[in-house]
């Protein structure tokens, strides 16, 4: 029975899939008025969390540059400041809702089980996204804050810098950050679309190499290689990882594959069959054309006339009625046909 239901909702699931395809352009345009509506509602309650609590969130921020001091160059920098932290707080936080609200919209491109993916990439987004920001604010940010104000200081030149300056730096590498671990979830979200062979993705290993080091060098740029690492490690673990789910997903998925002397044998062995059924059949023996003609009756001869006389006979016998002793008279007589038998 459940089984039935599955089925049941599959079907409904792709009927819902067709009616979707089958949509004009501008009930589209309208869905995705509606998901970003849905974004912007739940960056608005997060921004307003996150003013009840802004003066934890402020201190949390200044903490990786240590003593260094900022100041703003007009009378509404401090309001500014203030609504750029809770704007970027918002957006942090809904960044479930962001991927979820992306995934939904995008729901017709996916094969099978589209709900569960969606909600559970959603959550996994989420989760990813948080120790991506935790990751670089305890590593990466105080290694880049720390070369950036310190490696071109002297006794003529002092770091004199804006708050707003300061905060759209953090704010830009902790989304940065966010995002090294969402690489995993790229590559299974492209793989649902139009399914990717593993091999295919370790021939892009060295772009993908390539771009990491870059990435960190524009998120941290210091000729350290250990400070470059921090960020660039990160991105080609994730991109291994993805690999690996990606095979995993496929070789779940994908039908049993055959090695290909087995495929040999096995056409050998279908060839082989054919020829034994091709020389059976020429072997065979041609039926004659009077063999399908009715067969005439044929007169029985004299001793078959006469041993059917005398089994008829012998029925005969067999048949007759049995004679009775009376215990009166002492006189053997026939019994009737059809009569009780009377004892005087």
């Amino acid at each position: 029975m459940p089984r039935t239901n599955k089925t049941k909702t599959s079907h409904a699931n792709s009927r819902q899939t067709n009616q979707d395809d089958r949509r004009p352009f501008i009930e589209h345009v309208y869905e995705l008025r509606r998901r970003i509506t849905f974004v912007a509602i739940s960056v608005g309650i997060w921004a307003s969390v996150a003013y009840g609590v802004e003066h934890y969130i402020v201190a949390a921020l200044l903490k990786p540059a240590h003593d260094q001091q900022f100041i703003y160059t007009s009378p509404g920098g401090g309001i500014d400041f203030l609504f750029r932290v809770c704007l970027y707080a918002g957006i942090a936080m809904s960044i479930p809702v962001i991927v979820y609200q992306i995934l939904s919209y995008m729901r017709p491109l996916l094969k099978h089980e589209a709900t569960r993916f969606i909600g559970i990439g959603s959550a996994i987004s989420g989760v990813l996204a948080l120790i991506g920001m935790a990751y670089g604010y305890f590593l990466g940010l105080p290694a880049a804050l720390d070369f950036l104000l310190h490696q071109f200081v002297t006794k003529q030149i002092q770091p004199l810098l804006t708050i707003q300056a300061y905060m759209s730096f953090v704010t830009v590498y902790m989304l940065g950050s966010a995002m090294l671990l969402q690489v995993p979830l790229l590559l299974i979200f492209i793989n649902r679309i139009k399914p990717i062979k593993p091999q295919t993705l370790f021939k892009y290993e060295r772009h993908v190499i390539v771009a990491a080091v870059v990435v960190a060098a524009l998120m941290n740029p210091t000729p350290n290689v250990f400070a470059l690492g921090l960020i660039a490690g990160p991105i080609i673990l994730m991109y291994q990882v993805g690999i690996f789910i990606i095979w995993m997903t496929n070789r779940k998925h994908a039908p049993l594959v055959r090695p290909a002397h087995v495929l040999e044998l096995i056409e050998q062995d279908i060839a082989k069959q054919a020829e034994r059924l091709s020389v059976a059949h020429a072997a065979r023996p041609l039926r004659p054309a009077y063999a399908t003609a009715p067969a005439a009756p044929v007169a029985p001869s004299a001793p078959a006339q006469q041993m059917t006389l005398a089994a008829a006979a012998q029925m005969a016998a067999r048949t007759a009625p049995r004679p009775y002793v009376s215990r009166s008279a002492g006189a053997v007589r026939a019994r009737p046909q059809g009569r009780r038998r009377i004892v005087q």
